[in-house]
């Protein structure tokens, strides 16, 4: 008698290609040509989740895996079409403010930077060292330390971190939680005009640990790591 060892999805013949079960439960697909793997939307994605699921987005055009409790796209080794290296101008040093930001590297899908050596950092020509000359902070809330809005000049639909209140009621006038620095809230207009409010838009910003001479640029190099 002789023992099945491995079972074949292909019920036409026995000698048939398809997908195989082996005794190892190793699952095998005795073809050639290709496979087609689920796909869908984004808002066609299981409702529950667990990690290992594999599927193509035909919304974003990629394929994802179910990670570490989310969704990740999967690249290619090639340089990628949706972060290409982008060199972004962040203005100039006055020899007073250490921060500047809001960090923006184009990516859609990884808009988050992995850590602060993970960017390409100048002052004019001269190349910065992450911990020794800047680090990289989100949504820092202090004041007087470079890339603050004032009230009367917010952007509407634009998310802002409170880091001077003032005279400006950001309850009342962009429904934020409180007025107390460190609170984040969308404007929902410019704001009162006559307001003395600051804020500044959330996200990733370099914080250097001395600040960068009058005149120098600051520009960072995104995505080289990708």
């Amino acid at each position: 008698m002789r023992l099945l060892k491995a079972q074949n999805t292909n019920l036409r013949s026995i000698g048939g290609k398809g997908v195989k079960y082996d005794i190892n439960d190793q699952v095998i697909a005795d073809s050639t040509n290709s496979i087609l793997v689920p796909k869908g939307t984004t808002a066609e994605r299981s409702s529950s989740p667990v990690n290992g699921q594999f599927r193509y987005n035909t919304t974003d055009n990629r394929f994802e895996v179910y990670e570490a409790g989310a969704w990740v796209g999967v690249r290619a080794a090639a340089p990628s079409t949706s972060a290409p290296i982008l060199q972004q101008n962040l203005g100039n040093g006055d020899a007073t403010i250490v921060l500047f930001g809001p960090l923006d590297n184009g990516d859609p899908f990884n808009p988050t930077p992995a850590g602060a050596v993970n960017l390409l950092v100048l002052v004019e020509n001269v190349f910065q060292v992450s911990t020794t000359n800047y680090t990289l902070d989100q949504n820092p809330s202090s004041t007087t330390t470079g890339q603050e809005v004032s009230s009367g000049n917010f952007v509407t639909a634009t998310e802002y971190i409170i880091t001077a209140t003032g005279s400006t009621d950001f309850v009342s006038e962009h429904s934020a939680a409180d007025n107390n620095p460190g609170t984040t809230f969308t404007a929902a207009s410019a704001g009162t005009v006559d307001a003395t409010g600051l804020a500044r838009p959330t996200g990733y910003y370099l914080n250097f640990t001395s600040a960068p001479d009058a005149g120098k640029p600051v520009t960072v190099i995104h995505n080289f790591d990708k």
